[in-house]
């Protein structure tokens, strides 16, 4: 069977005051959102996004950083 695939970013975001039951609960409707559109959750990977200075601080010697985001992988046969 083949499938396509679409790809969600995903930020667990919480205040001070709440728990990591607050980004579990983000993370469920993220993946019941996409359940709803149709699509099967299939997994979560980190992927690594390099992002280059601006021309100014490029100048300056700023080096390009490097950010980890977290996206949900889902899947649906074609």
């Amino acid at each position: 069977m083949s499938y396509k695939y679409r790809v969600m970013p995903f930020i667990g975001k919480i205040k001070s005051n709440q728990s990591a039951v607050e980004v579990s609960n983000q993370l469920e409707a993220l993946i019941n959102e996409g359940a709803r559109e149709g699509w099967e959750f299939h997994q979560v990977n980190n992927v690594n996004i390099e992002v280059q200075p601006g021309c100014l601080a490029g100048l300056f010697g700023a080096k390009a950083e490097y950010i980890r985001f977290d996206m949900l992988v889902f899947k649906q046969p074609t």
